[in-house]
């Protein structure tokens, strides 16, 4: 074994951004090479197009158009991938959207109705699943609730990459037998879509020694057949190291086997980590004059929305929203120029979005990497990270929240010196050497001395 472990990463990018903006690059690959404690390195790299999706997406729904002979339908799903695709769909007869966010039945989107799923046949009898990362558990839970009496249709299915799906397990194995890494770092994508655990049995036969680490970027605990606690349970089998990003109190009832976890075997495996950001991207510029006073930064998903009129409300062009996807008349930014304006941003606002997982979001790490103050919506996660003053303020509700913007808005000494209390905790403890050398410990725990000396 090398003192700097050669490694080999496998990154799967989600469909809306290129490698470049992809979360496995940002968020793994390039704080790792940065940490200088990663030697020689390998990329494969997976994933296609958005607008290859959306040609497969156009061609399914010719496919529903067909079957369902012109009767009204139903679209489960009132978020961010139905806004995103809502051209394609909208070519369908839709008479209601619906979705499990209790807060947004009985409510509008995009012209039309929000229902709740119980109430899908009183509607319709034709129902098109619009979830990407939530497909097949959506499909089994309809199913149970309402059995023949809807007719289910799905945009992906298991692999819609097709035959492109073989062509990069070869590629993953070729490099394996050419390359015989010590470490093979593998970022995922949506949970039905990710590589088969045949591929990684594979893999470690090529290369016995070599160690496999993988991430968990989400969570759902409520949906149990087909989509995160399936993936997470495949993926304890045959990785070294999961690292959990986003929601560390969980793991206490993955240990004790509470429910959902009472099939989760190896959750020692399992570290909550949060990844950090590319330090090439994500840093302080504090010469820079702010362009931004108030700012939340993402795309308008779930509860966000509510958030964004509040704020749009009070503060006028006080307050900007800026970056995200599926965003109408508005593209994404790409990574350089949305770090750039987070960079330029005196009060950065963050929330959770859906009311099934909270979440310490990338977004934490974002804005502590930027030296910018987060007003965190309240929750346990962020919480095991940071307590308030280190960079941070939490709050509950709107008056906690206008009450903070006010404070550090007019008294820039006080936001100023919580900044730099969170900066202190940045190099101290989520700086890429840091999160890499843990990584390697964890791996190699009598030989981490080797693995981490400068």
């Amino acid at each position: 074994m090398t003192p700097k472990p050669r490694v080999l990463f496998v990154i799967h990018r989600f469909d809306t951004k290129s490698l470049a903006d992809s979360a496995g690059v940002l968020e793994v690959m390039n704080p790792m090479l940065a940490s200088g404690l990663i030697g020689e390195y390998r990329l494969v790299t997976l994933g296609r197009d958005t607008d290859e999706y959306r040609c497969l997406i156009a061609q399914r729904i010719d496919e529903i158009a067909r079957t369902s002979a012109g009767a009204s339908c139903v679209v489960y799903g009132a978020g961010a991938h139905t806004r995103q695709f809502m051209a394609e769909l909208g070519r369908l007869p839709i008479v209601a959207l619906a979705d499990r966010d209790e807060s947004l039945q009985g409510s509008e989107r995009l012209g039309l109705p929000v229902i709740a799923p119980k109430d899908i046949p009183r509607h319709a009898r034709h129902v098109v699943i619009s979830s990407r990362a939530y497909e097949e558990g959506i499909e089994a839970d309809l199913r149970a609730l309402h059995g023949d009496q809807i007719t289910l249709h799905t945009l992906y299915g298991r692999n819609p990459d097709g035959a492109l799906r073989d062509l990069w397990e070869r590629e993953i194995l070729d490099t394996v037998r050419e390359f015989q890494p010590d470490l093979l770092v593998h970022t995922p994508v949506h949970p039905h879509e990710n590589l088969a655990p045949s591929v990684f049995d594979a893999a470690r036969a090529l290369c016995p020694r070599m160690k496999i680490v993988t991430l968990w970027w989400d969570y759902d605990e409520a949906a149990t057949h087909g989509s995160y606690l399936d993936y997470e349970r495949a993926s304890l089998a045959w990785a070294d190291l999961v690292i959990e990003n986003s929601n560390g109190t969980r793991l206490t009832k993955m240990r004790a086997h509470e429910p959902p976890y009472e099939h989760h075997r190896h959750t020692e495996r399992v570290i909550f980590h949060p990844t950090v950001f590319d330090p090439a991207l994500f840093y302080p510029e504090p010469e820079a004059p702010p362009q931004y006073e108030i700012a939340l930064f993402g795309s308008s998903v779930g509860r966000r929305r509510d958030w964004i009129d509040r704020l749009k409300t009070r503060y006028g062009e006080r307050f900007q929203h800026l970056g995200g996807v599926y965003e109408q008349d508005r593209e994404p930014l790409p990574v350089a120029d949305y770090a750039a304006a987070l960079r330029r941003t005196k009060i950065c606002v963050n929330t959770q979005t859906y009311p099934f997982r909270s979440q310490c979001k990338g977004k934490v790490r974002e804005v502590l990497g930027c030296a910018v103050l987060l007003l965190e919506e309240d929750n346990p996660e962020t919480r095991l990270l940071l307590a308030p003053g280190e960079g941070v303020e939490y709050f509950r509700g709107e008056d906690e929240l206008f009450a903070l913007i006010d404070h550090y808005l007019a008294d820039d000494v006080a936001r100023r010196a919580t900044v730099a209390r969170g900066q202190e905790i940045w190099r101290a403890r989520m700086n890429a050497r840091g999160w890499t050398e843990r990584v390697l410990a964890s791996l190699w725990p009598t030989q981490g001395a080797a693995h981490v000396s400068p």
